[in-house]
């Protein structure tokens, strides 16, 4: 069972839990368990029309994923990250 961690800033909305374990047999399924459960996150998580949001940066046992690695499979124990991408000016 992979287990999803976040920042404070999907925490917040959801009770101040930092991190979920979902069932699920790749990144984006597991993303997709995660709106499931707290539906209050699908808009940090999704974009319109249910691509991942481009703000948002994957991480999957600190490896970072490229938009096209949503599907990588997942399994017992591995970690997936998604934090707010930052920007500078």
């Amino acid at each position: 069972m992979p287990r999803i961690r976040f920042t404070n800033l999907f925490a917040e909305r959801i009770g101040g839990v930092n991190s979920v374990d979902v069932q699920a047999a790749t990144v984006e399924a597991s993303l997709r368990a995660l709106t499931d459960q707290h539906p209050i996150l699908t808009p940090l998580v999704w974009a319109k029309g249910g691509a991942l949001n481009s703000v948002m940066v994957l991480f999957l046992n600190d490896h970072q994923l490229g938009a096209a690695e949503i599907a990588t499979p997942v399994g017992p124990g591995d970690e997936i990250d998604i934090v707010p991408a930052i920007e500078g000016g």
